[in-house]
């Protein structure tokens, strides 16, 4: 178990250590769960009832009152450096199994790990630190950047390069087939041959069970930085711009370009050929169906400005409402027709 003092937290984070800054912590934990050895993560003043003196926080300035502990800007930042240093997982050692299969001419590197029951194909490049993970399949020709991590059970076919520091979780499948299929004259489908290529630039990380299919021709590109869920799908042709964030189970379909910085929220669909600009924001369960303007933020389905979704979306609650207050004003005219046409009636008698 690791121990790291206060003040060595607040050296790496870039925060200020308050309190006792020799005092050593071996975790990190929640207010709910909290230890008096291990750093409680703050987010508001709320969360500090029942956190007693002696536990150690990590909060914004002006939360400790009185506890040990680190005061951040961000906490949310900061806890992105300190939970490295309690990660009990361990990179593997250099070497490849014996159970791996290595095909010829490969280029592997003396410090890449190639996990138990690995298949590298012909001519595979895998990069300086690279870790396959056990059962990892890899293509012909293709390359694994350095420090890149494909964990275990992830596909990359033929002629896919990835990029370094690459994390392909668990499931990945880079360079399948995109899906292409034209009718044919007895009503059949005749499949596209899928020829074209996938590559990923440097500093991706790509969720479980998430696929990116290769091009029909050219290139599917996912640009250095960015950030995929998992249950993902990115079609063939797609190009995914610098630093931009896609949450789980959304798809994105063929050739669609999306620009970069980009944050697309969960279960979100983009319709093929779209374009979306740079710094957009796609708003949870959206439909986009039209191409986006930069640094926009749509909602719905069809997804349209936020503001007007969000308008159209407060009139739907007064629907019922109003199509009570019409049956009244139906039922009144009906009242209102029918006498005048007594009245017509009666004076025809007269």
């Amino acid at each position: 178990m690791k121990a790291i003092s206060l003040a060595y937290v607040a050296e790496i984070t870039g925060g200020i250590a308050v309190g006792d800054a020799s005092r050593v912590v071996c975790g990190v934990c929640a207010p709910e769960a909290c230890a008096d050895d291990k750093l409680c993560v703050v987010w508001k003043d709320s969360s500090l009832q029942g956190i007693p003196l002696t536990t150690p926080l990590l909060a914004r300035k002006g939360l400790l009152r009185g506890h040990d502990g680190i005061e951040h800007d961000s906490p949310r930042e900061a806890l992105a450096d300190i939970l490295p240093l309690f990660d009990p997982r361990e990179r593997p050692e250099a070497g490849i199994h014996p159970s791996a299969v290595v095909g010829a001419g490969c280029d592997i590197a003396p410090s890449a790990h190639i996990g138990p029951c690995c298949v590298v194909s012909d001519g595979a490049m895998i990069g300086g630190g690279a870790v396959l993970r056990a059962n990892v399949y890899v293509g012909k020709s293709v390359t694994v950047g350095a420090c890149s991590t494909l964990e275990a059970g992830v596909a990359v076919h033929d002629f896919v390069k990835i990029g370094s520091r690459v994390i392909l979780h668990s499931g990945v499948t880079v360079g399948c087939d995109g899906f292409g299929h034209v009718p044919a004259p007895d009503g059949s489908w005749k499949k596209i041959p899928q020829i074209g290529t996938v590559i990923i630039e440097d500093d991706v990380e790509v969720g479980p069970n998430s696929t990116i299919d290769r091009a029909t021709f050219g290139v599917t590109r996912v640009r250095r930085g960015v950030k995929l869920g998992s249950l993902l799908h990115i079609a063939h042709n797609c190009d995914i711009g610098e630093d931009s964030v896609i949450a789980g189970c959304s798809a994105v379909g063929g050739s669609a370009k999306i620009g970069r910085g980009a944050l697309i929220a969960g279960m979100s669909g983009i319709a093929d050929h779209v374009s979306i600009g740079s710094g957009v924001t796609v708003a949870g369960r959206s439909g986009v169906t039209k191409d986006v303007k930069d640094g926009m933020t749509i909602s719905g389905f069809p997804a349209q400005d936020r503001g007007t979704e969000n308008r159209f979306q407060a009139s739907l609650r007064h629907v019922r409402d109003m199509a009570e207050r019409l049956r009244r004003l139906e039922k009144l005219f009906s009242v209102f027709s029918q006498a005048a046409i007594d009245h017509d009636a009666k004076k025809k008698d007269n």
